[in-house]
């Protein structure tokens, strides 16, 4: 029903891209990339099994440039 990742605080090109996935900030786990000594945003998305997130995918799908193969 939910997803969940962590990424690199710094990282704000690929939150603004989980966000357009309906993730959202819900905490950090501090020094999660200790070989930098970075945090990392635990984001989260809700309800990824429903017809709003689906329809959501679908929009992002009909944005990309050339079509996407799903599946083998």
């Amino acid at each position: 029903h939910s997803l969940t990742l962590e990424v690199r605080v710094t990282n704000h090109v690929a939150q603004a891209l989980y966000r357009k996935f309906g993730f959202a900030p819900a905490g950090v786990r501090k020094n999660y990339y200790p070989e930098v000594n970075e945090d990392a945003l635990v984001m989260w998305a809700h309800d990824v099994d429903g017809d709003d997130y689906a329809e959501r995918v679908a929009r992002l799908e009909a944005e990309l440039p050339s079509p996407t193969v799903v599946g083998g």
